[in-house]
């Protein structure tokens, strides 16, 4: 064999080296904090659609070999913003990243501001801190994200949406839920967004942020953004982007009823010797109306951006099927988000189209001990009875009798709607010197629904055989709005932001109900209303109004060398709502701001990043009641003779017995918000503190009269008055962050106490106002309302009869004034008892990566001192009703300690509601996309939600609707929650 001698084996080393050093780029850099110029150790740099990447070291430096083909380089650390530079032959990149929290821009009302520059209460929720996995309605993306934002739903019904509260209710006739501005435009139903289309929430809290929205800002503004919205982030090179999200979810009920079985109703019958009619039958009624849903979500989205163009459109499919047969929804959206600069970017010209196409299926349920209650009818039927006949047809008892086959509730009555809603809005600005721009802005709102409710004439209930009704709501918005903004830096020091404008808003309603009995033919359902025999007087309504707000509106913001923060808004507003004499208002608000972290004193300390105190006041208003609330509308009210020809005519009667008051404005909202935002160890740690005191005046009530010497009974007149005040925390913090494992966490706090301060004044007097009333088969007591509103109390304090234990002959007995005790209800005391309010709500949300390709994620949420009255278990727990009717299985516990009373209210079915919840956990994988041409990104993930509930409550789910006046009840036919497993792929081509 031949040898190779040394000199030849050494030249093909070298060769080969030289080869590879050819082949292996080798960059190195450092990456450093923009503001502090400290190396950022850990950083990430990444080759893009790889995971070919490396960390820097101790010093802020890198070095690595770029594999084959590299084009780009992604530079990140956790709390800083991501930045992307192309390689082009370079092999050095000394790169600075910003904090996000000090880059982050938020919406502000009319315009934007650096996170950093804010001096009021707003709290920004970004698309990547949003809840994902089966999220039927946007809000519900937001739950759990903000301090002093509280979303909550009671039930499960993908019909129904959620409740939003933000600092306290504070209205007793008015609206407690907040404006949704969306791009711009006030008004727009969140329900009609697909959530994947949304890029941020920005919530303005405290009056010195909503004033900007004067009459409408009381109770809080959330403005949404959709993507592709702005061109922020723009390429200088053509860019398009096919976007595919998908998820299939299957649901189930989370928490069933304890509902006796049939065995268990045979013994009980047996061992009390009961009688009733068994009929042979082993069913589980839940078993029969409940089933797993299955629903899916599809969005396509298309976007590009060239140096002046933006667009994006986008394409969702949404199909939910309910966990209760019968019920669910599908819905279609489209939108387009285009956006044009031109003339040297002095032009922009935005347009934003979508539209929403809504069917829903709905199930009777939530109206009480009705027959056609098919959730109700399912809980009492007795379990003893077969669902069907042996010839198939549904198996009924008596005509007469109350409880009917909830089966045959579901498949044989129709409840259907049909919505249509459209969006258009164009907004053109104009730079036209230096500083200053120029803006119009319309839009064209649109709703359209239509219901169909019908029984067929062989439906077991006597009372609703050959029910037809029909409905259609027409609800339209026309805006205009022009605003002129000016930015002028003085010295390099002063920073002037100016704003003003004018806004018209005119909505019109209108819309049309029929409804009657006894159908001759089913065939046609509601859709031929003339075989309806039996048509009352008044079972034909309809009506048309208006109302028109025009609105002034400015705004100063200022800073000295980004040191002292002064903002300063004011706004008029004209309203169609109120009385004549007050249609306008005033609502002003002011804000300060100190970047203590600014001053000379801090810049020796390396802890504090950011350190800033806020100081703001502001007045808002309250203009959300019903359109002509004080109006005198005529109905029919049965006849009468006419005495000039002795004709029978058809009289009529002032439906709601209600004086006009010209003197009746807007509720009037009067805050107080102190803040500090903080940031620790190059913002590891971040995070702001709130304090708000709020005052609503001339709360809006229908108050009595005496008649005479007035003509009718009611008047709706500004007198009451309430306080909200409370503390926020919002504590941000990267935990880890290491190239191979990141956890991003964010908890948020909220505490609020109200206090009613006065429900009268000089003209209108009233001491209390009674509320939350209960119904359901056999309660006993006379009056049964449950809560109270006077001065000094909260809404929502439950002041019912105190339980003071059970007689001999196992009778409730109730503390009397004097401190005995009695058997009668009605003689006993009634006394706070506990209170629907939480003590404080606590959210927890966190984010993990493992490696390049893993992530996850999961989110608490506590809500933790607040008090529930069981209604179900009040109703279902009756020994009394067994064994005709099903209870629940407390009943023959309650038989077994000696109970012999029906139920009665009082504090005995009081619970405490505090609830530990997980709303969602989520686990997903990356692909590497490297090796495909076609695919830029794809990932897969599994989510639950709801997966767990650490409470003991014993009633089916303690998380209760927070909003309005009446709140804190878990009544007996809600529909049940849910949880759910979702499966989804989010792909970019």
């Amino acid at each position: 064999m031949k040898k190779f001698s040394f000199t030849k084996v050494s030249l093909l080393l070298v060769l080969l080296f030289a080869a590879t050093s050819i082949n292996a780029q080798t960059v190195t850099g450092t990456i450093k904090d923009s503001q502090s110029q400290d190396p950022l150790i850990g950083a990430a740099v990444l080759v893009a659609g790889t995971t070919t990447g490396v960390a820097t070291d101790i010093d802020g430096k890198f070095t690595f070999d770029l594999p084959e083909g590299a084009k780009e380089l992604i530079f990140s650390y956790v709390g800083y913003t991501k930045k992307t530079l192309p390689i082009d032959g370079r092999t050095t990149f000394n790169v600075v990243l910003d904090p996000i929290s000090l880059d982050e821009v938020i919406v502000i009302g009319y315009s934007t501001q650096k996170k950093s520059d804010k001096t009021g209460a707003v709290a920004n929720v970004t698309s990547e801190e949003l809840n994902l996995g089966r999220i039927s309605d946007p809000i519900q993306a937001m739950q759990g994200k903000a301090a002093g934002v509280n979303i909550s739903k009671q039930g499960g019904d993908p019909n129904s949406g959620f409740s939003v509260n933000i600092r306290g209710a504070a209205g007793l006739t008015s609206g407690t839920g907040p404006l949704y501005v969306v791009d711009g435009v006030p008004g727009v139903d969140p329900t009609s967004l697909n959530p994947d289309d949304i890029e941020s929430f920005n919530i303005l809290k405290d009056a010195s942020s909503a004033a900007i929205y004067g009459s409408r800002g009381a109770n809080g503004v959330i403005i949404i953004t959709t993507k592709g919205a702005n061109l922020s982030g723009r390429s200088t090179g053509e860019v398009n982007n096919v976007e595919y999200s998908g998820f299939v979810a299957f649901d189930n009920v989370a928490r069933r009823l304890d509902m006796l079985s049939a065995d268990e109703v045979r013994d009980f019958a047996a061992r009390t010797n009961r009688t009733f009619i068994d009929n042979g039958a082993n069913t589980d009624w839940q078993d029969e109306i409940f089933q797993t849903g299955v629903s899916q979500m599809h969005t396509l989205s298309f976007t590009g951006s060239d140096e002046n163009t933006i667009y994006r459109a986008s394409l969702s499919a949404n199909d939910i099927e309910g966990v209760m047969k019968g019920s669910g929804k599908e819905r279609y959206i489209g939108r387009l988000n285009l956006t044009q600069k031109t003339l040297d970017d002095r032009l922009t010209m935005q347009a934003r189209i979508s539209g929403t196409i809504e069917n829903n299926d709905y199930v009777n349920y939530g109206n009480g001990t009705a027959p056609n209650n098919a959730l109700y009818q399912a809980y009492r039927r007795s379990p003893t009875d077969p669902v069907y006949n042996p010839d198939g047809s549904f198996f009924e008892t008596d005509r007469s009798f109350q409880y009917f086959n909830p089966v045959a509730i579901i498949e044989d009555i129709q409840n259907l709607r049909e919505a249509k809603r459209f969006l258009g809005n164009f907004r053109t600005s104009m730079e036209i010197i230096d500083g200053l721009t120029a803006s119009v802005n319309l839009a064209y709102i649109r709703d359209d629904d239509e219901s169909f409710y019908f029984e067929p004439t062989f439906t077991a209930s006597n009372e609703t055989q050959g029910l037809g009704r029909r409905s259609y709501n027409n609800k339209s918005s026309q805006l205009i709005e022009t605003t002129v903004n000016y930015v002028k830096v003085l010295n390099e020091q002063h920073n002037f932001n100016f704003i003003g404008g004018y806004s018209y808003q005119k909505d019109n309603f209108d819309g049309f109900s029929a409804e009657g009995k006894d159908a001759q033919s089913d065939f046609l359902t509601s859709n031929n209303l003339e075989t309806l025999l039996q048509l009352e007087p008044g079972s034909i309504k309809s009506y048309k109004n208006q109302s028109l707000l025009a609105s002034f509106f400015g705004r100063v913001v200022y800073d000295w060398n980004k040191k002292y923060f002064a903002t300063a808004t004011l706004r008029r507003d004209g309203s169609s709502k109120f009385g004549r004499n007050n249609e306008w208002g005033w609502f002003p608000s002011g804000s300060v701001g100190w970047n203590i972290n600014a001053e000379d004193f801090m810049m020796d300390q390396d802890v504090f990043s950011q350190l800033k105190l806020r100081v703001g006041y502001g007045i808002t208003g309250n203009q959300e009641i019903p359109i002509n609330v004080d109006a005198r509308f005529f109905i029919p009210g049965g006849t009468a003779i006419n005495p000039e020809n002795g004709e029978t005519v058809i009289s009529f009667e002032n439906a709601n017995d209600v004086n006009p008051n010209p003197d009746l404005k807007w509720e009037e909202n009067a805050e107080l918000n102190i803040g500090i935002d903080f940031g620790l160890w190059r913002d590891r740690i971040s995070g702001s503190l709130e304090y708000y005191n709020k005052t609503t005046r001339d709360l809006i009530y229908r108050y009595e009269l005496p008649v005479p010497p007035n003509r009718n009974r009611f008047i709706y007149a500004n007198a009451g008055e309430i306080k909200n005040q409370g503390i926020e925390a919002t504590i941000q913090a990267f935990v880890l962050n290491d190239k191979d494992l990141s956890w991003k966490s964010v908890l948020t706090f909220a505490r609020n106490k109200q206090e009613t301060v006065s429900l009268s004044n000089d003209l209108y007097d009233l001491d209390e106002i009674r509320t939350l009333f209960v119904s359901g088969r056999g309660l006993v007591g006379g009056e049964n309302w449950t809560q109270l509103i006077r001065p000094g109390f909260e809404i929502g304090t439950f002041y019912m009869p105190e339980y003071a234990g059970l007689s001999e002959d196992g009778e409730f007995l109730f503390f009397t004034a004097s401190g005995g005790v009695t058997r009668d209800v009605t003689l006993a005391e009634r006394r706070v008892v506990g209170n629907a309010q939480p003590d404080f709500i606590i959210g927890w949300s966190n984010y993990f990566t493992f490696g390049r390709n893993w992530d996850a994620s999961f989110a608490l949420r506590a809500v933790v001192g607040h008090d529930i009255l069981n209604v179900t278990r009040m109703v279902f727990s009756n020994p009394s009703d067994l064994p005709t009717l099903n209870t629940l299985g407390e009943a023959i516990d309650e038989f077994d300690r000696g109970l012999d009373d029906n139920p009665t209210i009082s504090d005995y079915y009081l619970e405490d509601g505090t609830f530990l919840k997980m709303d969602n956990a989520a686990i997903g994988y990356t692909l590497n996309t490297k090796e495909s041409k076609n695919i830029k990104s794809m990932r897969f993930y599994i989510m639950a939600n709801n997966l767990f509930v650490l409470t003991g409550y014993e009633g089916i789910d303690p998380e209760v609707s927070f909003g309005g006046l009446e709140f804190g009840r878990d009544q007996y036919d809600v529909y049940p929650k849910t949880r759910s497993i979702t499966v989804g792929v989010n792909a970019v081509f």
